[in-house]
């Protein structure tokens, strides 16, 4: 009798393991009224209770939901200082707090209290907009039912829990393009002594060597130039490369320094970059 010995020879191959992409924080998040009036937010939150009132409630929602708060605190730091930086630039208001406070995404809400009735309801409005431009990502409407009761911050937590799924919803299909689209900044560059397109001793143009680099160096961008003042409103940059504003400024301020021979003042708050030729 013959013994038959089989020998099963497996063969394991392992596919090359991709490095993964660094994971996105979560994106920040400031609540701010809609003016109607010219008033600025901060004004209509400390003298109107109804606002301070459903401005609370959204942000205790926004809490237990365990989504990031912008620093309001820092805000009103900055709000003013990064004023000074913008000066005679347009910009939406809310746009310019939010992104003096280094948040990503806003808030805006319009709220209503209306009688029914014996009962009250909350009606709140909101749009969820992009803090470095303004440009509205979403929208939901969020509503309580009527009820015969004097506390209206209960009435406007109702309202904002029946929005905020919506709302969250829009702030993740956001998020999640950033890494394809870019994180917005906004850049001006700001000329003393000399014009734009001043011709450098290589032969070169200021406003065309920005612009090129700008080129290389974002996914996208938006330009409006004057004799005096380069805009990228906004520029969108690679996420992972440029984790932060001071990450871009310091790119920029080595093109300006060695690449144009130019002395520049260079300030940064919240998502707004400022340059400035120096005397």
């Amino acid at each position: 009798m013959k013994t038959i010995f089989l020998i099963i020879v497996t063969i394991i191959t392992f596919s090359p393991i991709k490095a993964q992409e660094p994971i996105l924080s979560q994106p920040k998040i400031v609540v701010l009224p809609k003016s109607l009036d010219g008033t600025d937010a901060f004004t209509l939150m400390r003298n109107d209770k109804l606002i301070n009132t459903t401005a609370t409630a959204i942000k205790t929602v926004l809490v237990e939901r365990k989504l990031e708060l912008a620093d309001l605190e820092q805000l009103i730091t900055n709000a003013d200082f990064n004023k000074a930086l913008m000066s005679g630039l347009s910009s939406d208001g809310n746009a310019f707090l939010a992104s003096s406070a280094d948040a990503d995404v806003y808030l805006e809400f319009e709220v209503q209290i209306i009688q029914e009735g014996r009962g009250r309801k909350a009606n709140i409005n909101f749009n969820v907009k992009e803090a470095a431009t303004a440009k509205t990502i979403g929208s939901a409407p969020g509503v309580s039912e009527s009820n015969p009761t004097n506390d209206v911050g209960a009435l406007c937590i109702i309202a904002v829990n029946n929005a905020m799924d919506r709302i969250m919803e829009q702030i993740r299909s956001y998020w999640a393009e950033l890494p394809k689209y870019g994180k917005p900044m906004m850049v001006t560059i700001a000329f003393n002594n000399t014009k734009v397109n001043s011709e450098l001793p290589s032969g070169k143009y200021i406003d065309e060597e920005v612009e090129e680099w700008i080129k290389k160096n974002t996914k996208s961008y938006r330009m409006s130039v004057t004799d005096k003042t380069m805009t990228f409103s906004p520029v969108y940059v690679d996420y992972i490369k440029y984790d932060s504003p001071t990450t871009f400024g310091r790119e920029l301020r080595r093109l300006f320094d060695k690449g144009l021979g130019m002395k520049i003042r260079l300030q940064n708050t919240g998502k707004s970059i400022r340059i400035e030729e120096s005397n």
